[in-house]
C-alpha cells in the first residue's frame, strides 16, 4: 500500500504542476484511468498543461527574484560565498594532506639519510657518488651513503648526525679542553674527545686511516717506528739540521681533511661526515641566565688529543714528505720527519748545500700550506752536541749527558733519603716519571736502561713504593693516557713501494 500523502505534500504537488495533472497521476496510480498503448488526447493535454504550468511558475519565480536588484545581488553573493567556502574547505583539506605527506616523506628521508649538518658544511651531502675503484684498490671500506657508514660504525643515523653536527652555538661540547705544560716552556692546548666520539674516531683510524701506507720519511705515530728510527739515519753525520713546523695540527683545517677523504675515493657526503667527526673548532664558553653555551670561534681543524689526528696529519703531508725527500736526495742529504719535527743530515763535503736546502725547504713547506717556526731552525755541526727528536746522534744513539747525570743523582738521593719530596720533571707522581724515563733510556740505550731498572728495583726493596695521593680531576677535564714506548729490539721497517699518492 502506498504511503498516504499529507495535505501539505498534496498542495506542493499541485503547485508544482496543476490540479488536473495531480488528479490524473492519482487516478492512474489508483487504477481509475486505464490507458493501454497510446495516451488519450485528454491525457496529453493535461500533461502539456502541467509542464507549461511548471515552466511558467519557474519563470515567474525568477522574474520576481530579478525584479528586486538588491535581492538578486544578495543571492549572487550568497552563492559566491558558498562556493568560496566550499573551495576553502577543499583547499585546506588538500594542504593538510600535503603537509602530512611531506612530514611523512621527511621522516622517511631522515631515517635513511643525513640532510643537514649545520651552516657552511651541508652543501655536498646530496652528492653520493664514490670512486669505488680507488677504494677497492687500497682495500678501503665502501659506503653507499651515510646510513651504510652509520651501520658500519655500529651506531644509528641520529647518533652519527649528533656527533658530526657543526653547531655555531650549542649547549653541548664533544671535547674536554685543557692545557699541558711543554718541556720547552709554554703550554700546549689539548682537546680530548669524549668517550663516544673517541670511539668513533678510533674506528675511523683503524678501519680507514691505517689501511693507507705512510711515507718512509714519516716516523711519528706509525707502527714499528719511533723517535729511535727517526734519529737513526742521522747518526755520525757532520751536519744535522732540525726544522719545526709551526702550529702543525691547527694548520690542517676541515677543508683539507675533507679533501683528503675525497681523494681517497669517498663520496662528498661520506667525506663531509668523516671530516666533521675528525675536526673541531675552538670553543668560547659563556653563561647566560644560568645556562652554559659553547660558541665556536674560528675554523674547524685537527684537534690535539684525537686518536685520528696523527694519522690524518701524516697523510696530509704525504706530498710534502715526497717533495722534501726529493730535494734532500738531490743535495745529498738524509731526511726524516717525526710529526712536526723535520730533520736533515749530511757530510762535510756537502756543507755548501745547507743554505740551498733551507731555502727550498721553506718554499716547499709554504707551497703545501704549512709554516716554518722561525725560532726552531737549528744547524748543528760535528763539534757540538747534535740532537734529533731529543736523542743525541753524534757518534751513536745516546741520551743527553746532563739529563743522565741529573737522573743518576735523583736515584741516589731517593736511595739514600727515601721518596719524600722527590721530583722528576713536572710529573705529579715521581714513580711514574721515573719509570717512563727509564723506558725511554732503555729504548735508546738498552745497556743503560737495564742498569737503571736494577737500580729502581733495589730502591723499591729498600723503601717500598711511594704513597700516591688520589687526584681529584675537575669535572670538565679528562686526562690523556700517555703510552710509553714498549721495550723491544730495534726493528727494520718495510714500506710498500707503491706510490699510491700518484692519484692526487
Amino acid at each position: 500500500m502506498s504511503e498516504k500523502l499529507s495535505k501539505q505534500q498534496i498542495y506542493d504537488r499541485i503547485k508544482a504542476t496543476s490540479k488536473d495533472s495531480y488528479i490524473l497521476e492519482e487516478m492512474q496510480r489508483l487504477g481509475f484511468w486505464q490507458s493501454g498503448g497510446q495516451p488519450t488526447l485528454s491525457e496529453i493535454l493535461i500533461k502539456q498543461e502541467a509542464a507549461i504550468e511548471k515552466e511558467l511558475n519557474e519563470l515567474l519565480a525568477q522574474d520576481r527574484k530579478f525584479s528586486n536588484r538588491e535581492a538578486m545581488v544578495l543571492e549572487m553573493r550568497k552563492a559566491r560565498m558558498k562556493a568560496a567556502k566550499e573551495k576553502r574547505v577543499e583547499t585546506k583539506l588538500k594542504r593538510e594532506q600535503k603537509r602530512l605527506d611531506k612530514a611523512e616523506n621527511w621522516k622517511l628521508l631522515q631515517e635513511k639519510q643525513i640532510l643537514y649538518l649545520g651552516e657552511e658544511v651541508s652543501k655536498g651531502l646530496h652528492y653520493k657518488e664514490a670512486a669505488v675503484n680507488l677504494l677497492e684498490k687500497y682495500n678501503l671500506p665502501v659506503f653507499e651513503d651515510a646510513l651504510a657508514l652509520a651501520k658500519s660504525m655500529n651506531i644509528d643515523l641520529k647518533a652519527l648526525q649528533y656527533l658530526a653536527y657543526n653547531r655555531k652555538v650549542s649547549k653541548i661540547n664533544h671535547y674536554h679542553t685543557f692545557e699541558l705544560e711543554k718541556k720547552s716552556g709554554g703550554k700546549r692546548k689539548i682537546s680530548a674527545p669524549k668517550p663516544k666520539l673517541k670511539e668513533i674516531q678510533t674506528w675511523i683510524l683503524e678501519n680507514i686511516l691505517h689501511q693507507i701506507p705512510y711515507t718512509i720519511e714519516a716516523h711519528g705515530f706509525v707502527k714499528e717506528r719511533s723517535i729511535v728510527t727517526n734519529a737513526q739515519p742521522h747518526v755520525n753525520k757532520d751536519i744535522v739540521v732540525n726544522v719545526d713546523l709551526k702550529d702543525f695540527f691547527p694548520t690542517i683545517t676541515y677543508k683539507r681533511v675533507k679533501g683528503l677523504f675525497c681523494k681517497l675515493g669517498y663520496s662528498e657526503e661520506v667525506a663531509t661526515i668523516l671530516s666533521l667527526l675528525c675536526t673541531y673548532s675552538e670553543i668560547n664558553e659563556t653563561t647566560l641566565d644560568g645556562v652554559t653555551y659553547y660558541v665556536q670561534s674560528g675554523e674547524r681543524k685537527l684537534p690535539q688529543g684525537s686518536p685520528a689526528s696523527p694519522a690524518i696529519s701524516n697523510l696530509i703531508v704525504y706530498k710534502l714528505d715526497k717533495k722534501i725527500n726529493g730535494l734532500a736526495q738531490k743535495l745529498n742529504c738524509s731526511y726524516t720527519r717525526y710529526a712536526d719535527d723535520m730533520s736533515f743530515s749530511t757530510t762535510q763535503e756537502n756543507s755548501s748545500n745547507i743554505s740551498k736546502l733551507l731555502y727550498f725547504t721553506k718554499k716547499i713547506i709554504a707551497s703545501e700550506g704549512f709554516i716554518v717556526h722561525p725560532e726552531k731552525i737549528h744547524v748543528m755541526r760535528k763539534g757540538m752536541q747534535q740532537k734529533v727528536t731529543g736523542i743525541v746522534v753524534n757518534n751513536k744513539l745516546n741520551i743527553d749527558r746532563n739529563q743522565l747525570r741529573k737522573f743518576r743523582a735523583l736515584l741516589h738521593n731517593i736511595e739514600k733519603n727515601g721518596w719524600k719530596d722527590q721530583k722528576w720533571g713536572k710529573a705529579v707522581h715521581v714513580i711514574n716519571a721515573i719509570e717512563g724515563y727509564i723506558n725511554y733510556v732503555n729504548m735508546v740505550n738498552p745497556e743503560k736502561g737495564t742498569l737503571f731498572k736494577e737500580n729502581l728495583k733495589n730502591i723499591i726493596k729498600l723503601h717500598g713504593l711511594p704513597h700516591i695521593e688520589k687526584i681529584i680531576i675537575p669535572e670538565k677535564v679528562t686526562p690523556i693516557a700517555v703510552s710509553l714506548p714498549e721495550e723491544k729490539e730495534e726493528t727494520t721497517v718495510k714500506q710498500q713501494s707503491e706510490n699510491w699518492w700518484n692519484i692526487f
